[in-house]
């Protein structure tokens, strides 16, 4: 259970337990007392739980569709930070100021989590916890350097072209998060997929407005 701290913002309990990602998100949402929760709540939330279960509580939202208008824009640069800082090498995630005041409604945040839970937990259930050796640089670079292109990608107003690096960011977390060899795996194929994707989008969107200018 989440507890206030002195200024009044939720702070995560000391005695919370070691579960698993689905249980987690879906419980911090229903438990907030706000009605709207900041990229530095969530982060102050979680951040004691690594990288990759912040970004997938930034990534989820992306994959699951909720009406809330530039929210790909408002998760997809903190995860932008986050890879960028993972691949410098920083132990724990933080984040500017500037990006942590960013908010978004706390009932959306359920929303995304009820709708996510059951599938993310059949994910959850076939993974093989401690197959993949963290901390490992050799790991968390090429991982790092993935995601922040995802993110960026994210992050841009591509029609249709928020699925697949959300997709590809939520397998990631799961990955790092269970430390599992075989989905990191799947998701580093994903990543090189949903970067193809998007990238050719990018281009068939340029070709047909070269196409469109050509008849008029």
């Amino acid at each position: 259970m989440l507890q206030p701290d002195a200024g009044g913002a939720p702070a995560p309990s000391a005695a919370l337990p070691r579960r698993r990602a689905s249980a987690l998100l879906l419980d911090l949402a229903r438990a907030w007392p706000a009605e709207r929760i900041s990229i530095g709540d969530l982060l102050t939330a979680l951040g004691d739980r690594g990288y990759g279960l912040v970004m997938l509580a930034l990534a989820l939202p992306n994959l699951i569709p909720v009406p809330i208008p530039g929210l790909s824009g408002i998760l997809g640069t903190p995860i932008i930070i986050l890879a960028l800082m993972m691949l410098a090498g920083y132990p724990e995630p933080v984040l500017p100021r500037l990006v942590r005041e960013r908010s978004f409604p706390r009932a959306g945040l359920e929303a995304v989590m009820l709708r996510a839970e059951p599938w993310l937990k059949r994910l959850e259930g076939v993974t093989r916890p401690g197959t993949l050796r963290l901390p490992s640089r050799a790991v968390e670079l090429p991982a790092a350097l993935l995601i922040a292109i995802n993110a960026v990608l994210l992050a841009l107003p591509i029609p249709f072209g928020n699925p697949a690096p959300a997709l590809a960011i939520v397998l990631t977390s799961v990955a790092l998060i269970e430390a599992d060899r075989r989905m990191f795996l799947i998701a580093v194929v994903v990543m090189l997929a949903a970067i193809t994707i998007d990238i050719a989008i990018v281009f068939a969107i340029i070709g047909l407005g070269k196409a469109v200018a050509e008849l008029l």
